[in-house]
């Protein structure tokens, strides 16, 4: 039994469509004009041809809200969806013929839609934050900028020491804070950088803002080709691991004047040099490492277990141990100038007592502590009762739960980097309070590895979701000067 089509309205005649193509290719002609009337505005702030006259962004943009709504309600193709789609897919096969040029490629362009999608919009919900709502206290150094409200979502705390370094350079006071307890590596990368553009404190500001990005955008792209190549060239685990990195709640310190980002490239690509066996490149990124924090020496853990893997000839364990040898060197080399400049060879590490932080406690006191309050006070409690406890609170939390998950980085990633994870949580956690545990864990990279792997979809949004949000108000809540550190 046949069944007649069914239509929904009146059938188009030939003419009739003839004057819809018509009328919907004008559509987007003039889509396409306004596009180009706005475009010229941003460029040359407006514009009198005589004809035309555009001296006000509203109207360009209004018009070609309206067009553009219009257009997306018509499925119909006309020639400049054609146009778009044309363009899409040759870029498409261009990126194909990269990707099987080089692997690289595919790591590059996740790293730059993790950078892009996630540190890009939450600078603007920061210098929203802190239009709306006061800070929690006034910045001890100037930021030159007539934007200064905006410029704040970039650098807080440390920030002003790293700057003082890349400005005047180091200076030692044993009687109160100075800045020889900051690590060089980043300070002097900002001077490199602001120099050809005469060194200004605005130059400063702007190198270690794109330093930042930068390194963050490599370190991303080269932990992205690490993590492919120790789960048997799964790029989608390698996105994943990239996503996890970059909306972890405190990865909001990759963006700011802060070593996380070059701590974060230079720990990655020691690592993935190593397992590469490409031992001079690992021993330099490890010295690199040991020049960018204090804690930066702990690479030597992993690269020293990934060097007596498989179990190499004498003669070929020499020869690591002669690459891998940078590494405590580079920690050396920062030792010999703080004598030279103090008298003291670990000046770096006597000077943090200035700021009443300690490390060399048991490593379960501060969790122990944290654990008690929320039992005693109840957790809604617990938030009032110390005006640190919410900072400490999210503290804690991080390590509790990078510490249960370092069982399944030995298992599964690898036992070299499981003992990287683990030498790095105790450090902190041995410290006299719950202070910058979230910061160190935006580094350790082997848990988000191991994150990576997981496949449920449901897991992977409410981790992103979940991760995203407090992203997102820690974000303003250091640009509000906000005791996160």
């Amino acid at each position: 039994m046949s069944r007649e089509p069914s239509t929904v309205g009146p059938p188009f005649t030939p003419q009739a469509r003839r004057l819809a193509d018509r009328a919907l290719a004008s559509l987007d002609g003039m889509i396409a004009a306004t596009s180009a009337v706005g475009l010229l505005y941003l460029t040359h702030g407006g514009f009198d041809l005589g004809f035309l006259s555009v001296r006000r962004f509203s109207k360009p943009f209004l018009v070609l809200l309206v067009l553009a709504s219009l257009r997306a309600a018509i499925p119909r193709p006309s020639w400049l969806p054609r146009l778009l789609r044309s363009a899409a897919r040759r870029v498409r096969d261009r990126a194909g013929i990269l990707d099987r040029r080089t692997p690289w490629t595919a790591a590059a362009l996740d790293a730059l839609v993790a950078v892009l999608t996630v540190h890009i919009v939450p600078k603007g919900t920061a210098f929203l934050a802190s239009v709306l709502f006061p800070a929690a206290g006034p910045r001890p150094f100037p930021m030159p900028f007539e934007a200064a409200r905006f410029a704040r979502s970039f650098a807080a705390w440390d920030s002003g020491w790293y700057f003082d370094i890349a400005q005047r350079g180091y200076y030692w006071s044993s009687s109160g804070q100075s800045s020889i307890a900051f690590f060089p590596l980043y300070p002097m990368l900002m001077r490199a950088l602001a120099w050809p553009f005469g060194g200004s404190d605005r130059a400063l500001w702007l190198a270690g803002i794109a330093l930042s990005y930068t390194c963050l955008f490599l370190g991303l792209a080269v932990l992205h080709r690490l993590t492919s190549r120790t789960f048997g060239g799964d790029r989608e685990a390698a996105r994943r691991t990239l996503l996890y990195v970059a909306v972890f709640p405190f990865a909001f310190f990759f963006t700011q004047v802060y070593t996380e980002s070059l701590f974060l490239l230079t720990s990655v690509s020691a690592v993935a040099a190593a397992v590469a066996s490409r031992w001079g490149w690992a021993g330099l990124f490890g010295a690199l490492a040991a020049l960018t924090r204090p804690n930066g020496i702990l690479i030597a853990v992993p690269l020293g277990l990934l060097a007596l893997a498989g179990r190499p000839r004498l003669s070929e364990l020499l020869r690591r141990a002669a690459a891998l040898a940078l590494v405590p060197l580079g920690l050396g080399a920062f030792c010999v100038f703080a004598f030279r400049l103090t008298g003291d060879p670990l000046a770096w590490l006597h000077a943090q007592a200035h700021w009443g932080y300690s490390v060399g406690n048991y490593p379960w006191v501060e969790l122990m502590r944290l654990l008690d309050g929320l039992d005693r006070e109840g957790l809604y409690g617990y938030f009032f009762s110390d005006p640190l406890a919410p900072y400490y609170f999210l503290h804690g939390m991080v390590a509790l739960a990078f510490l249960a998950l370092l069982p399944s980085v030995f298992t599964r990633v690898g036992p070299a980097l499981g003992a990287y994870v683990a030498v790095s949580l105790y450090l902190p956690l041995t410290g006299n309070a719950l202070e910058g545990i979230g910061r160190y864990a935006a580094t350790l990279f082997p848990v988000f590895m191991l994150l990576g792997t997981i496949t449920s979809r449901r897991v992977h949004e409410a981790i992103l979701i979940g991760s995203a949000l407090v992203f997102s108000l820690l974000t303003s809540l250091f640009a509000g000067f906000y005791p996160l550190y």
